[in-house]
Parts: structure tokens; C-alpha cells; sequence
């Protein structure tokens, strides 16, 4: 019988584990079905680019949610009640600026 007496935290979003692979990229180097290409150029350095891309969106993807943040606080907090104004003062079926001569 299991019992769970609290959360338990894999390794998804939001745990402290390292984002590091298992597996080192270098261990490609020993493949025996490459083809033209060595090793290297057509396995390892795909893979060390590819990571290279993903922790650089990773680190953009971060910076606009501190934006989006930051935006969404400035919008939300309250302004001063004289800065709540918006456009002209209006009034119903006024068309003296239209039509001059119903003037009332």
C-alpha cells in the first residue's frame, strides 16, 4: 500500500535539477554508421548547436516574460483619479456644431 504524505517534484518544470543531458554529445564520435561526412561535423556539432540554440531562446523567453511582467504591473496599478480623463466633454443630441441653425 502506498501512502503520499506530500508533492513530490520530478525532474519537469520547476525542479533544481540541472538542464544538462545525460549524455555527452562526444560519445557520437565512436558511431560506426557515418557517412561521408566525419563524426564530428555530422553528428557532434549538430547537437552542440542545437543546445547552444535552445539556451539562447531559452534565456529570450525568459527576458520577455520579465517584460511582460513588468508591463502588466505597470498597467494594473491604480492611477491618480485627475489623469482619468479621456477625450471631450459630450452631451445627447446636441447638433449645434453640425447644424447651426438649431441652436437652442
Amino acid at each position: 500500500m502506498l501512502a503520499s504524505t506530500g508533492a513530490i517534484c520530478g525532474q519537469g518544470i520547476g525542479s533544481s535539477y540541472p538542464r544538462s543531458p545525460t549524455l555527452s554529445p562526444y560519445l557520437d564520435l565512436l558511431r560506426n554508421d557515418g557517412g561521408v561526412l566525419p563524426n564530428y561535423q555530422q553528428f557532434v556539432r549538430p547537437k552542440i548547436q542545437l543546445r547552444a540554440q535552445i539556451e539562447r531562446q531559452n534565456y529570450e523567453i525568459q527576458r520577455q516574460r520579465r517584460a511582460i511582467r513588468s508591463l502588466d504591473r505597470r498597467v494594473s496599478t491604480p492611477q491618480a483619479p485627475g489623469n482619468l480623463t479621456t477625450g471631450v466633454r459630450a452631451s445627447f443630441l446636441r447638433y449645434s456644431t453640425f447644424y447651426p441653425s438649431l441652436n437652442p
